[in-house]
């Protein structure tokens, strides 16, 4: 690979343990690590120049669902809660995405989980953790293809009889169920992971307190200890989640995690939401560490709180959980929230948000090589073309960053030292291409959804 040099006004770099802005720094790129942090670059390497653009670590995307994106586009928005039933998640965006895997065929199924990914890329997102389903693999092949750093966690699921009631779970599950989903983890992992520094990782993706059972987690609990690999899994997303797991393990989400050796360091909880003062402790006290997903759930009119987690200590990355991808907007719908919870303009700063999007979340990962600019680190980052009039003039480039910064601004991606976006444009990738089979294939989905009424009325333009 060759030596490449990334010379910009400024420079987000890693000192210690604090992200600062340096100006006039250039950074030299080799072999898919940072070689050097200098002021005076070699001469003969290829050169990428902004003179006003803002160098800095990639995002992570501590959670999220590629492919729903392009499937739930325009039809969970602005809905009143009488249109979801207990749980959007199993009154339609499980039965939806359930009926995709089964309509669909594999070239539809990439197609939209291509569509969706663009999205992710675009964003400055250079490591993903993605939930799905396993017909749904294709993310692998693209990730591969692409040069994204990924973390693929296949779902998994307890057979129907246990937490979520089985005309729910019937609609969604197919073969993920037991040891039907664990022999396709099996597979999977065989297949696609690419051990501790590979770009592809397969690891453990349980769906959620009240979809998985006792036996099952303590089986994942030992997988994930024997091979050394992370588990993801859905918590306290929802107050009837809480309510399902009280009623069945007798338990609160966190001592139910706790009771199947899955509450420890290694271990994502996605969401946490409805976990409580003493819950948070726990989580705190056993080196767990959580995904907040502001967006998708301020859409649903309720305001999780980054800042509560920080301010109990907990280890906090940031995903866009899938109903948009945009991880810019992200970082400012998981600021705002946070302000307006604690009523503090101080809460939830650039800085803080920008740490758990990148260090912090790369620590989540159990790579503090990754979310850093500094000598040694992976070459996972982004440049941005800061002569916008949305940006100019910059007084603090992280504040720049966090609150007026969009992907279109994106100049360049680095991951593993490899271009994926240079000049603004993707790499090797047919963006029109994908924009149209994603599109085809997710309009199948929404036709035959409408037929079975998994669209809520208020959902459907077809609707009087």
């Amino acid at each position: 690979m060759a030596r490449l040099v990334i010379k910009t006004a400024w420079t987000i770099a890693t000192i210690g343990e604090r992200q600062v802005p340096v100006e006039g720094l250039a950074i030299v790129v080799e072999k898919g690590r940072i070689a050097d942090l200098t002021r005076s670059p070699p001469a003969d390497a290829d050169t990428i120049s902004l003179p006003q653009g803002i160098a800095m670590p990639g995002f992570i995307n501590l959670h999220n669902h590629t492919i729903n994106a392009p499937l739930f586009r325009g039809i969970v928005d602005d809905l009143p809660r009488s249109a979801m039933g207990e749980s959007k998640v199993y009154s339609m965006l499980m039965p939806m995405g359930g009926l995709a895997a089964s309509l669909l065929d594999e070239r539809e199924l990439r197609a939209i989980m291509a569509l969706g990914l663009l999205e992710v890329l675009r964003s400055g997102v250079t490591t993903l953790v993605d939930q799905f389903r396993p017909p749904q693999a294709s993310i692998f092949d693209l990730a591969r293809e692409w040069g994204l750093r990924l973390y693929g966690a296949p779902y998994l699921f307890s057979p129907a009889a246990g937490v979520i009631d089985a005309s729910v779970a019937g609609a969604s599950r197919g073969s993920l169920e037991g040891e039907t989903g664990l022999a396709e983890f099996e597979r999977l992992f065989r297949t696609h992971d690419g051990g501790p520094e590979g770009l592809v990782r397969v690891i453990l993706g349980p769906h959620a307190a009240d979809s998985c059972g006792p036996d099952l987690l303590h089986r994942v609990d030992a997988i994930a200890r024997e091979r050394n690999i992370l588990v993801t899994i859905h918590l306290a997303q929802s107050q009837g989640e809480v309510d399902r797991v009280a009623q069945q393990r007798g338990l609160g989400c966190a001592a139910y995690m706790q009771s199947v050796g899955l509450l420890r360091e290694g271990v994502i909880l996605a969401h946490g939401t409805h976990l409580t003062d003493d819950e948070l402790r726990q989580v705190h006290d056993a080196g767990a560490a959580i995904a907040n997903c502001a967006s998708v759930f301020l859409r649903g009119g309720k305001a999780p709180s980054f800042e509560r987690f920080r301010r109990a200590g907990v280890g906090a990355g940031i995903g866009t959980d899938a109903e948009r991808m945009d991880f810019f907007a992200q970082l400012r719908a998981t600021g705002f929230a946070s302000k307006q919870a604690y009523g503090a303009g101080d809460a939830a700063t650039a800085a803080a948000l920008l740490r758990a999007a990148t260090m912090d979340a790369a620590d989540i990962l159990r790579r503090p090589d990754l979310g850093r600019i500094a000598k040694g680190a992976a070459a996972d980052l982004l440049v941005i073309d800061a002569l916008k009039p949305h940006l100019q003039p910059i007084n603090d480039p992280v504040r720049s960053v966090v609150w007026y910064a969009t992907p279109a601004d994106i100049d360049t991606v680095l991951i593993n030292g490899r271009a994926v976006i240079r000049g603004g444009k993707t790499v090797g990738i047919d963006e029109a291409a994908i924009l149209a089979a994603g599109a085809a294939a997710t309009r199948r989905v929404w036709a035959e959804s409408r037929r079975r009424g998994y669209f809520p009325m208020e959902a459907d333009p077809e609707k009087p």
